[in-house]
């Protein structure tokens, strides 16, 4: 039986500490400039990728396919539709 007493009062002793609130400390100016600072860093952050990816879309309707060909050391591009005509062997005709 004392045993359990012992560990009633160790359990009602660690909850009553750990419910009691911290010592009030007084709130640095730096530190609350630091972290404004890191909010609106934030905020500037998910705005520009949310805009970024909104305005994605639109972009990837103006893309245009490129082909490039190398030889050597020299390489040239040419748009997809020059280099799919430039390119494209013939089919022979069945007889």
């Amino acid at each position: 039986m004392p045993a359990r007493l012992l560990a009633l009062i160790l359990a009602v002793v660690l909850v009553v500490t750990l419910a009691t609130p911290a010592k009030a400390e007084a709130f640095d100016v730096l530190t609350g400039l630091a972290i404004a600072g890191a909010v609106v860093i934030v905020l500037v952050l998910v705005a520009y990728l949310v805009i970024a990816n909104v305005e994605g879309d639109k972009r990837v309707e103006q893309r245009r396919e490129v082909w490039l060909a190398c030889a050597g050391e020299r390489c040239v591009t040419l748009p997809g539709a020059t280099a799919r005509a430039a390119f494209a062997t013939p089919t022979p005709e069945a007889p």
